[in-house]
């Protein structure tokens, strides 16, 4: 079930924040439990 998922990285320390499978737009931002970065995530669905 998770294989062809997306991977989502903490962009300072690149530890795995979640995985993810998309249909659609998605806006998220999560704060890294490593290094506390908030990191933002935005996909917009095209179409």
């Amino acid at each position: 079930m998770l294989e062809n998922m997306d991977d989502f990285r903490c962009p300072k320390c690149n530890k795995l924040l979640f995985k993810y499978r998309l249909k659609g737009s998605l806006a998220v931002e999560v704060k890294c439990t490593r290094c506390s970065v908030i990191a933002t995530l935005i996909i917009k669905k095209e179409g």
